[in-house]
C-alpha cells in the first residue's frame, strides 16, 4: 500500500497520528514543504480524516479572481482533468487538508482535489483538520456542518 492514500493516512489516525502522516505527504507527493514547515512552527491540533460534505470545504486556489491563490485557467483544467481521471480508474485519493479558520474549513491543501470532486459533482470527502487554538473548535465547527463524531 502507498503511504500517500486515504487509506494510509486512516492507520495514521487510528495510531493517533494524523500529524506525522500530514508531515510525510506534503514532504512527499504533496509536494508542499513550505506548508510542513509553516505547520510545525507551532501546536497545532489536528483531527481527521472526516467524512464530510465538500460544501462546507472553500477553495483558497483556483482560477477564480476572488480567491487567495488565483492560477492560470488553462493550469488548473488540465490538472483538475488528471486528477478526475485518476479517480475515475479507482485511485485512494489522500484527504484533503484545511485549516479551522473563521468558521470554514479552508483548503491549505488539496485544491486541485477538491476542484476535481466538485467537477465530478461528488458531495463528500474526507478532511484532516487542524486549529492553532483547540480540538474543540474543530469539533464545534464538524457540528454546524452536521457531522456527529461519535
Amino acid at each position: 500500500m502507498s503511504l500517500f492514500t486515504l487509506s494510509a493516512a486512516n492507520e495514521y489516525a487510528r495510531a493517533n497520528d494524523i500529524e506525522t502522516w500530514v508531515h510525510l505527504f506534503l514532504n512527499g507527493e504533496g509536494n508542499n514543504i513550505v506548508m510542513s514547515e509553516e505547520l510545525k512552527k507551532k501546536k497545532r491540533y489536528w483531527l481527521g480524516p472526516i467524512e464530510i460534505d465538500i460544501k462546507y470545504m472553500e477553495r483558497v486556489v483556483g482560477p477564480e479572481e476572488h480567491l487567495e491563490y488565483v492560477e492560470d485557467i488553462n493550469w488548473w483544467n488540465y490538472n483538475i482533468d488528471q486528477i478526475c481521471n485518476r479517480l475515475e480508474a479507482g485511485w485512494d485519493m489522500p484527504p484533503l487538508t484545511a485549516e479551522n479558520r473563521n468558521g470554514n474549513f479552508k483548503i491549505n491543501d488539496g485544491n486541485h482535489r477538491l476542484g476535481a470532486l466538485q467537477k465530478l459533482k461528488r458531495r463528500k470527502y474526507y478532511l484532516i483538520i487542524w486549529d492553532d487554538y483547540s480540538y474543540e473548535n474543530i469539533i464545534n465547527q464538524l457540528k454546524n456542518c452536521g457531522v456527529n463524531l461519535k
